[in-house]
């Protein structure tokens, strides 16, 4: 491993220390297929990756034989999904997973397997780090989370980091299915609490970005709601970033209702031209589905139609 395991300049050779040590087989320069990896104390763990991404947790032990690999597939009656035909980026709708809570008595039947402590100290260790990689990643397709004050400043996420935070949402909801919901409050309840918040952050962007903020405003209204606070300090741009986004389509919202209500006088009244124009101002304030559904209706009759 490299980065911040490399000696600081002028510092002695001798002082570096092996973390990890990695073999398998390499394409351009990232792993492909089966990989091992042997900790500082001697531990040995393998799994696979897919161009450069592990593509499933480590298990602990060598890497079995190509026959033993084999009989596990079969006996497991485990597909691995083969990788995505190229093409153009592929964009899905992200639903955000719960808010975390404990483990109840409804909840402890379901109580998952017993996982070797080694392995599960793996998992929350890679579960930590995906979470931070992706976190950056939307840091940086946001300019590093401001205050948002405009809905045109709002972009939505670019399709690869969207994607990005979609595998993450389903690795938290896998992760806490393995190693036990008490264990993942207790081990990485503010990894959770961010990828809520980052899913919040891709659907609520989206929604903005395809002309619904009444839709971004109430699933970042319901964020909020369950996680008004960060549990730690770095978290705090990212809060900020969707209490700004929030804040701006409450008054907004409220701003549009003033236009709606003149639009529905003028409706009323039977002044077509006058509240076609103002639902447009209300649109342009607020856009939602609901209120462009109004300017067509009255288009439509206007017309006759």
């Amino acid at each position: 491993m490299t980065g911040s395991n490399i000696p600081p300049s002028g510092g002695r050779a001798a002082d570096a220390v092996v973390i990890d040590r990695y073999s398998g087989g390499m394409i351009r320069g990232r792993f492909d297929g089966p990989v091992v990896s042997v900790d500082a104390s001697g531990k040995m763990f393998h799994g696979t990756f897919v161009k450069g991404t592990k593509a499933d947790d480590w298990v602990a032990g060598p890497l079995p034989r190509p026959d033993q690999q084999l009989n596990e597939r079969v006996s497991k009656g485990a597909v691995k999904a083969q990788p995505p035909a190229e093409g153009p980026p592929r964009v899905a709708a992200v639903a955000p997973i719960r808010p975390f809570t404990p483990a109840t008595s409804a909840t402890a039947s379901s109580t998952p397997a017993a996982v070797v402590p080694e392995v599960k100290s793996r998992m929350i260790m890679d579960f930590k780090e995906q979470t931070q990689a992706v976190l950056s990643r939307v840091g940086d397709a946001t300019g590093n989370f401001p205050e948002i004050d405009r809905l045109d400043s709002v972009q939505q996420l670019p399709p690869p980091v969207s994607e990005s935070v979609a595998s993450l949402v389903d690795r938290a909801r896998d992760f806490r299915a393995k190693v036990g919901y008490e264990t993942a409050l207790s081990e990485c309840r503010s990894e959770t609490e961010t990828v809520d918040a980052l899913s919040a952050v891709d659907q609520g962007t989206r929604n903005i970005a395809g002309n619904d903020a009444s839709a971004a405003n109430s699933g970042l209204t319901d964020f909020l709601k369950d996680n008004p606070e960060p549990t730690v300090d770095t978290q705090r741009p990212l809060w900020r970033y969707l209490t700004s986004m929030r804040l701006l389509c409450s008054r907004l919202e409220k701003e549009a209702e003033i236009h709606l209500e003149r639009a529905g006088a003028f409706a009323s009244a039977g002044r077509t031209g006058d509240a076609i124009r103002e639902y447009q101002e209300a649109y342009r304030t607020f856009p939602n589905p609901a209120t462009a559904e109004k300017i067509r209706q009255l288009r439509r009759n206007g017309l006759g139609l």
